[in-house]
This record gives structure tokens, sequence and C-alpha cells, in this order.
């Protein structure tokens, strides 16, 4: 689970970093270029708000996908949000005990 304010942050940084910068990040393992295009078509696509709730229920905004990236909705939350943790862009909340 991760805190709404570090999926606020995220989504700023990926409206505010080149997508170049964000490939050189993210894309390897799992994350695939498509993956990364689909998650800055969303983050571009939507407010703070509305991409935490994205985030949060696994879904997305009524924006048009081609055929590769409507392939990948399925686990693509999960592989996102793994890559972002793994570069240090999201760490998973602690549970208290």
């Amino acid at each position: 689970m991760y805190s709404q304010d570090e999926i606020r942050s995220l989504h700023g940084f990926l409206k505010a970093t080149g997508e170049g910068n964000l490939k050189k990040m993210l894309v390897g393992g799992d994350m695939t270029e498509t993956h990364l295009r689909v998650l800055l078509k969303v983050a571009r696509a939507v407010s703070e708000d509305e991409f935490v709730s994205h985030f949060e229920s696994d879904s997305f905004p009524k924006i048009k996908f081609s055929p590769a990236e409507s392939a990948i909705k399925e686990s693509f939350w999960r592989v996102c949000a793994q890559a972002c943790t793994k570069v240090g862009l999201l760490s998973e909340a602690k549970k208290a005990a």
C-alpha cells in the first residue's frame, strides 16, 4: 500500500520530468516502453486526485488506448508501482503493529 501523498508526488514528478529521463529510470524488467507511454498518458490526462484514485483502484480514465496499450491493462498498475518503488519514487507504507 502506498500513501496518497507519495502517489500525488509521483503524479507531479511524471508531469515535470522529460520522457527520455523517465525512460532511462523506469524502463526495464517488467516495465516496458508501452507501460511508460500509458503511465504518461494517464498522468497528463487527469488531475492529482484522479491519478490517486485510478492508481489505488487499478482503473483508467476514459482515454483512447492502442491495442498494445490495452493488452497490458490488467497488470499495468502493479508493474508501474514495482518499477517506481525500485527507483525510489514510491515506498510501501509500513503497517502498524
